[in-house]
């Protein structure tokens, strides 16, 4: 039989068949992490793994790995590194080798589960993915612990490792815990202390997705922006398969993944690529399924695009007018200034359409930043945190809310944030719509010193009617909570100072859609 495959560290005997589970109900996560919705799945089915009560009916067997370490699978454990690479490799040569297999396996899961098919996909000690995979299926997974989790936008995440550990690492590690701190170096709470930067450390637990070559079909949802958004976008751009799609939505990941559409779509993926069944017409279909949401509840549009970013995108800046409060469309001649508190203030730039408006892909927020003391002889910061937010205002100036991480029902449009002192971009890696951030030194700010910064802004896709209004909001706090994702707020005091105008191009880039060209008649 061809095989559907999965591994993680999170014990594949708590699933309520076995009486494994809080009274008899579905893995205690879903519990502890509540989502908007109800996924269904059956009691055979772990911790955001693939269903055998769907696959083997398909004509596929199910293998559920513990990860070494964890449960009852021997060896070290370790949280994504070079070695549970090594080992996930040789679990899917020696499953492929076994007689009842045709030597043909398929990759699926969500989060950890996706995570792990980057790195045997791209196994950095076999230098390549294993002969016997087909293709992978990661359901919104990060790619990079340190850029995307531990240190997105140089702000260090102090909440998730503080959860994730006791509740799911914790309790599931078959060794003494100093075991795994040695071979970790530490405990996952711990290591942005030890390792600040993106160091050597950091680059061995991250998968060169630029070497994947493997067909793939990806999630890239636009509710997932405190963890896997910004890194299922960017696995599906950088990978080098021949044959790659990704599905993008605004729901709750689990709703989506164990969803009848989605499983069906799946099952046609495996079926092409591991059952060899090129007919089925999945070849044929284009790169990109694009959900576009008015507001929580409402989809404007499912359409299909041949390209992510969309190729048609216009990106266009929308500058601040410190005078306005407003952003518009052509850069004040005067420069001027506006500050808030670098506690718990906000500053607020609004946009008002006059035409109906897509805007779908990246938005990129550019700032010219000055830290000041709270008055005279107080002391003056060398650092910012800077918290950034697209809010919707419907036409009655009110809050329009969606779906966000770990089932937040009153989300933003995107959002982003930067440490200032880490502001250095990687020019490599950087584009005009998407910075990306080196990661490798400090740039402290100087009493004075006016700096440019680039925040990237996570993918979203949403459609404003015309006399809707994009809001623009500016803090020194985290605008939208979303534990267990808690952010450090260290060396915010005295007064964030934003510079606009003039010499100061302080502007939010938004990637306009143009609308299609009407037949033309006859």
């Amino acid at each position: 039989m061809p095989v559907v495959m999965c591994a993680h560290p999170y014990d594949n005997h708590l699933i309520s068949a076995l009486g494994k589970t809080p009274f008899g109900g579905p893995p205690q996560q879903y519990r502890l992490i509540p989502q908007y919705g109800k996924p269904v799945f059956s009691k055979l089915t772990s911790w955001e793994s693939p269903d055998p009560n769907f696959w083997v009916p398909a004509g596929y067997a199910v293998v559920n790995m513990n990860l070494p370490g964890y449960a009852n699978s021997g060896g070290k454990p370790s949280v994504l590194s070079i070695h549970q690479g090594k080992c996930f490799y040789e679990a899917i040569e020696w499953i492929a080798s076994q007689p009842w297999c045709t030597g043909k396996v398929g990759l699926n899961g969500v989060s950890f589960l996706a995570i792990t098919q980057y790195h045997v996909a791209a196994c950095l000690a076999y230098g390549g993915s294993p002969p016997s995979l087909c293709c992978i299926s990661p359901w919104e997974g990060i790619v990079s612990q340190y850029y995307d989790l531990m240190c997105r936008g140089g702000v260090a995440d102090i909440g998730f490792t503080a959860f994730w550990w006791p509740t799911e690492l914790k309790p599931t590690i078959n060794v003494p815990v100093a075991e795994f701190i040695e071979q970790e170096d530490g405990l996952p709470m711990d290591l942005l202390g030890k390792h600040p930067f993106y160091d050597k450390y950091w680059q061995n637990k991250t998968p060169k997705i630029a070497e994947i070559t493997v067909p793939m079909l990806v999630c890239g949802s636009f509710s997932d922006h405190a963890l896997h958004s910004s890194a299922s976008f960017r696995a599906f751009m950088k990978a080098k398969s021949k044959y790659k799609w990704v599905y993008t939505h605004r729901t709750g990941k689990w709703d989506a993944y164990y969803s009848p559409e989605v499983q069906n779509l799946t099952r046609d993926f495996f079926d092409c690529f591991v059952k060899g069944e090129t007919s089925n017409g999945f070849m044929e279909r284009p790169p990109v399924r694009l959900e576009v949401r008015s507001d929580f509840h409402t989809i404007y549009e499912v359409r299909h695009e041949s390209a992510w970013p969309l190729a048609n995108t216009d990106y266009q800046p929308l500058y601040l007018d410190t005078a306005t409060l407003k952003l518009v469309a052509e850069k004040s001649k005067e420069s001027g200034e506006i500050s808030y508190k670098a506690t718990k203030e906000t500053v607020v730039f609004n946009n008002l359409f006059k035409e109906d408006t897509e805007l779908s892909g990246y938005m990129k927020l550019r700032l010219w930043v000055e830290a000041r003391p709270l008055g005279p002889g107080r002391p003056c910061p060398d650092d910012m945190a800077l918290f950034a937010a697209v809010n919707k205002l419907d036409r009655s100036g009110r809050d329009v809310t969606f779906m966000g991480s770990v089932g937040f029902k009153k989300d933003k449009v995107t959002r982003g944030l930067i440490r200032v002192s880490r502001r250095e971009l990687d020019p490599e890696e950087s584009t005009e719509w998407l910075p990306v951030l080196k990661h490798t030194s400090e740039m402290k700010l100087k009493p004075g010193e006016i700096a440019a910064v680039d925040i990237e802004m996570c993918p979203s896709s949403t459609f404003f009617s015309a006399g809707e209004t994009l809001q623009l909001i500016i803090a020194s706090h985290d605008i939208v909570a979303s534990p267990p994702y808690i952010k450090s707020l260290e060396g915010n005091f005295g007064r964030h100072v934003l510079h606009a105008g003039g010499i100061y191009d302080s502007y939010l880039l938004v990637p306009v859609i143009p609308k299609p060209c009407p037949p033309a008649e006859n």
